[in-house]
């Protein structure tokens, strides 16, 4: 009998509501209820603790989907997970920005509005489980390939999860955009919050903060709407990410290492990040000026590589897919395709 889901809970298991002995089909099923139910989007009257509670659903997904992982974690717990399997100290960052849970949930549906389609408790609705599909009524799956073997190898799908050539038919529940192309992994996530700088033309917009509501692929530029009715057309160097950070590596003032923060704009000219601080300083200060290099930004995070010797990989938009602090650095899937590892300071968010 499935245990009742407990989102307070440090254990991976209790918070999804699932035995430690659950299938991966009854793990995929618990974070669909749960992610579904707590989605920012589905609580615009308290999203700000909805986001928190979907990043952790999404951790905890994360570890028990993987087998790897779980064994890792059912053998030597969070640590395990964090340092890898031998269960050595360390960490990597911990847990995982909302761009990164965003693009997980929106993959698990295969890219369609999962706000559209039919959000049934039993296996009627449309989930992945185990790299398979399945399909509640009114979902038509047209890939051109076989079923047999109930399952799909790894590599199948595409950046963003989602089955190369498949069409979605009849969404169900007055679903009107089914069929959906899914922006590159790189590009940040729609609903992004943004703050633009350094126009030299309409400079009125410097220090605006607004959302991305797109991206055009053929100009190489997000849509960017303001509050009210503006919308603009921006390059990537022209925003920065309001993302959550933590902050390392300052000798001059140690109390600030471990720090989090949340980043309010960028000063090129300086190379500093203006950083708000969650917890004020002695002396009161909340607002502090940080060089890339001493911030540690989310796993999952959308940046802009800057500033190596190899300039083929300078000014690429790139996707942080793993953290090691201890070496300072990140691994990062770039716009080219190519995979490297590259210090903190090396890029921008």
């Amino acid at each position: 009998m499935p245990l009742p889901p407990d989102i307070s809970s440090d254990d991976y298991y209790k918070l999804l509501g699932v035995d430690r002995s659950a299938s991966d089909n009854e793990v995929a099923k618990a974070y669909k209820k749960l992610a579904l139910k707590y989605h920012p989007d589905k609580n615009p009257d308290d999203k700000e603790n909805a986001e928190q509670i979907f990043k952790v659903i999404t951790e905890a997904y994360e570890v028990l989907r993987e087998p790897e992982k779980r064994k890792a974690y059912d053998q030597f717990g969070k640590r395990g997970v964090q340092a890898g399997a031998d269960g050595s100290d360390g960490e990597t960052g911990g847990g995982v920005s909302f761009q990164h849970a965003d693009e997980l949930f929106r993959a698990f549906f295969s890219g369609t509005d999962p706000f559209c389609m039919h959000q049934d408790d039993d296996d009627r609705g449309f989930f992945l489980n185990g790299g398979g599909l399945r399909g509640g009524s009114g979902m038509v799956f047209r890939t051109g390939m076989s079923r047999a073997g109930g399952g799909m190898p790894r590599g199948m799908f595409d950046a963003f999860g989602a089955l190369p050539g498949t069409r979605f038919q009849g969404s169900g529940r007055d679903c009107k955009h089914a069929q959906q192309s899914v922006p590159p992994m790189y590009t940040l996530p729609r609903r992004t919050t943004v703050v633009i700088r350094h126009l030299t033309q309409s400079q009125e917009y410097n220090g605006k903060i607004g959302r991305i509501s797109g991206w055009d692929g053929c100009k190489g530029r997000y849509k960017v709407e303001l509050e009210g009715s503006t919308s603009l057309s921006m390059r990537p160097s022209n925003l920065t990410q309001q993302c959550q950070v933590q902050v390392v590596g300052i000798e001059s003032q140690p109390e600030l290492n471990g720090q989090f923060g949340t980043i309010l704009n960028y000063q090129a000219q300086q190379e500093r990040y203006q950083v708000r601080l969650k917890v004020r300083m002695a002396n009161g200060k909340e607002i502090v000026g940080l060089h890339p290099s001493h911030i540690i930004l989310e796993r999952g995070t959308r940046v802009v590589i800057q500033g190596l010797t190899n300039e083929q990989f300078n000014g690429q938009m790139a996707q942080i897919v793993d953290i090691d602090q201890d070496a300072g650095r990140y691994t990062v899937q770039c716009q080219s395709g190519k995979t490297i590892k590259i210090k903190f300071g090396n890029v921008l968010c």
